[in-house]
This record gives structure tokens, C-alpha cells and sequence, in this order.
């Protein structure tokens, strides 16, 4: 049975010209449809008739049954981590570029919210990672990723040193810019420019692509989805790190240092129209077939 939505929640990327008439729009929209709107306080200083609250995104979070993100890949990822542990669907209308995880046109926007509301739309669970990083046996961070979590050099161009275990099996020591640890949503992002595969999101699967190793013997890897990843900086690398989560959440890792990464018991659930195809979306946004 699908769900009703009568609360829904507008969260945008306010510093893009674009996002505040396509509020106004959205809000219309929404109050010709008597939902109760909640803007995100980034968001909320627009002028419009229509009634609506303004909220910090924690209080959107726990309030909204549907999440509308307006902007690129990137504010749904901030969201998205906001959102986890409420599995509220999220729908996004793409103000960005390429848009893989938002994929609704903006002058599709009202059309395709109206389309939702009558119940014409499709729920898709997105994975995501837990990570732990670890300092002298002690966890000093715990955080979540739609996308990846990335250990790579800071600052300076050298390579920093690893070691990689997979359910406690040393896999090996690696020379490299970096590592990428990405679930299926995150294959088509840092992990397919660094060279890693596109899976498919109903895959049970995560993916570990080196970030230009000293090492043409290294190759990406997939694996199971329930598998415990351990990267460990080798006291011997010399260039500081960092790990980067949805390349947004920047922590220091020093020497010595554990990052764990395993699936997340939440997860995300994505909202579509119902005409959406990942393998179509695929050939649209990366011109499969096309002539140069």
C-alpha cells in the first residue's frame, strides 16, 4: 500500500538563483493541494501568500512524510545523511549537472509532484555505509554515507601507504592516492572517475577501487554487501590523510589509525516517477550510443 503525504518538506541549495522561484512554484503547487508545507530555514525567507513553516532541517527531518530536494547530487547527499534514520522518501528535482540521484527536470517539477501526489510513483531502498574511525582502539567518530568513504592524501600530491582488510583478511598493503569504498549509489560517483564499476542499487554489494596506486597490479573489487572493510594508515606513510564522507565530512587520519567501514542498518529510500529506469537514466546521462 502506498503512502499518503500530507506533510512534505522542501530542503534547497539557497545560494543558487534558481531555487527560490521554483519554491514559489512548488508551494503553489502544494497549497492548491491544502499540504501542509515545511521550508528549510536556508530556504524559508522567501516571500509567497501560501502557508508554510520554516525549520531547521532536523526539525523538517522529523516532522515531513516526503522530502522534496531541490538542487544537484550533493544537496541530496547532505540531506540524505540528515534523513537516514527517519526513512522518509526523498524526490529530487536537479538544479546541478549531471543528477544521478536527483532526476526530475525543474520545469517538470510541478507536473511530477502533482503525478506523485495522485500515487504515481515508485519507492527505491538506497544502502548506505556505517564508518568507524578508530584511534588507538577507540572509536572518535561514527558517521553515515549514501555515496562513499574516501581516505585520501591531504594537501600535498604524494602518495600515502595502507593496509586493506576485508572480514579481518590483510588483502594487502597498497601505495596509492587513496581508496574509495562506495555502495551502488556511489558507483557512479568518485569511485567511477577513479575507475571502479557501475552496480546496479538493488545490488547487495560494495566496491573498493584504488585512487591511483604505485601499482598497476591493484584493480577494483567488489564484494559483498555484508562485509567488514578496514583500512589501516601504515605508521611508515609520511603524507598526512584524511577521510572524506560523501565528500562533504572531512576527518583527520593519522598513522596508526583504523577506518571501518560495513553497510548501515538505516537506509534511504529514493522516490521516483513511475516511468523512472536506472539503466535508462544511465543512457541519457552519459550518452550511451550517441556519435561524437
Amino acid at each position: 500500500m502506498q503512502p499518503n503525504f500530507n506533510v512534505i518538506g522542501l530542503v534547497g541549495k539557497a545560494s543558487d538563483s534558481r531555487t527560490a522561484p521554483l519554491v514559489a512554484t512548488l508551494l503553489d503547487t502544494l497549497h492548491q493541494r491544502g499540504a501542509r508545507v515545511i521550508l528549510e530555514a536556508g530556504i524559508g525567507d522567501c516571500e509567497h501568500p501560501a502557508h508554510f513553516t520554516v525549520a531547521p532541517l532536523e526539525e523538517l527531518a522529523k516532522a515531513a512524510e516526503l522530502v522534496v530536494v531541490i538542487g544537484g547530487d550533493g544537496t541530496l547527499l547532505s540531506t540524505a545523511r540528515a534523513m537516514a534514520t527517519r526513512d522518509t522518501p526523498m524526490l529530487g528535482i536537479n538544479l546541478g549537472r549531471l543528477g544521478f540521484l536527483v532526476d526530475i527536470l525543474p520545469e517538470r517539477a510541478a507536473a511530477e509532484l502533482n503525478a506523485v501526489l495522485d500515487g504515481a510513483f515508485e519507492l527505491e531502498p538506497r544502502a548506505m555505509l556505517k564508518t568507524t574511525l578508530l584511534r588507538d582502539g577507540t572509536p572518535i567518530h561514527r558517521g553515515l554515507a549514501l555515496n562513499d568513504a574516501v581516505v585520501h592524501v591531504q594537501r600535498l600530491v604524494r602518495i600515502i601507504e595502507f593496509d586493506t582488510f576485508i572480514d579481518g583478511l590483510d588483502v594487502g598493503r597498497l601505495r596509492a592516492d587513496g581508496l574509495v569504498v562506495a555502495t551502488p549509489t556511489g558507483s557512479t560517483a568518485y569511485s567511477l572517475s577513479a575507475g571502479g564499476p557501475i552496480l546496479t542499487p538493488d545490488l547487495d554489494a560494495m566496491i573498493i577501487v584504488p585512487i591511483c596506486p604505485h601499482s598497476l597490479n591493484h584493480r577494483p573489487l567488489v564484494v559483498s554487501g555484508s562485509a567488514v572493510i578496514e583500512i589501516k594508515l601504515s605508521s611508515g606513510s609520511r603524507s598526512p590523510a584524511q577521510v572524506a564522507l560523501d565528500g562533504q565530512d572531512n576527518l583527520d587520519f593519522a598513522a596508526g589509525d583504523i577506518l571501518r567501514v560495513q553497510r548501515a542498518a538505516e537506509s534511504l529510500t529514493l522516490l521516483h516517477p513511475r516511468n523512472h529506469n536506472f539503466l535508462r537514466m544511465l543512457r541519457s546521462k552519459l550518452r550511451w550510443g550517441e556519435h561524437p
